[in-house]
């Protein structure tokens, strides 16, 4: 088990502990690399440089090199450990959190495919002020639903799942584009393309939502 720090101790195996400390971190380090793609989402809407699709490509890579780590490491604890209650849990939970992790990974690759296909024209700016707020709460909320699945944080996941809410206002906020008549053929393709981009940094959130669902599984082995 883990105590509020997120160090895993208590175990008469000490290498144990390691071994489920060793899935943590895998997980963290997914995490970051997960932000870095997130990150890239809000440059290439930014600077619409077509270059950020090759570079996330690679990147993806990365990601989804650890989410195979992780599999490699949950099949051996469970080999050598069999681990009981909470611990089992968490164990195979990661499995879960992990393949969320990838899934954003992806769902970043795909935005920046999508805001390519705009060329360089712009976003209105309130357009682009409600992307970048969708960018840092999900930046956030992947952060936090790491550290509450890792530290098995059930307040800190309820929040996860509130920020959610967040990102969904923002979302349904967005349809008010539509509210405006006579759009010409041209408009109509652009609030689209908008609307799709929209929907993919909500999806990415619900990702982070799932994971903080996990997190309050692994806690008290009740699923929602």
């Amino acid at each position: 088990m883990t105590n509020k720090e997120g160090n895993f101790s208590g175990h008469t195996v000490k290498s144990y502990d390691k071994d489920l400390q060793s899935i943590s971190q895998t997980l963290e380090t997914m995490l970051e690399l997960v932000i870095q793609s997130i990150d890239m989402v809000a440059l290439m809407i930014k600077t619409r440089d077509e270059k950020l699709i090759e570079t996330i490509t690679a990147h993806d890579y990365k990601i989804n090199s650890l989410d195979h780590l992780i599999e490699k490491k949950v099949t051996a604890i469970l080999a050598l450990r069999q681990p009981m209650a909470l611990d089992l849990r968490y164990t195979i939970s990661s499995l879960k959190v992990s393949s969320n992790l990838e899934r954003s990974g992806d769902q970043a690759k795909s935005i920046i495919r999508k805001i390519a296909r705009l060329g360089q024209q712009n976003f209105a700016s309130d357009v682009e002020q409600s992307l970048l707020a969708m960018i840092s709460l999900s930046k956030t909320m992947a952060s936090e639903a790491i550290t509450a699945f890792n530290n098995q944080d059930l307040e800190l996941a309820s929040l996860v799942s509130k920020q959610d809410d967040e990102i969904d206002k923002i979302y349904s906020d967005l349809f008010r584009i539509i509210d405006h008549e006579n759009f010409n053929r041209q408009q109509v393709q652009e609030i689209t393309n908008i609307l799709f981009i929209a929907k993919s940094f909500e999806r990415l959130a619900d990702h982070s939502t799932n994971i903080a669902e996990i997190a309050g599984f692994v806690v008290t082995g009740e699923i929602k």
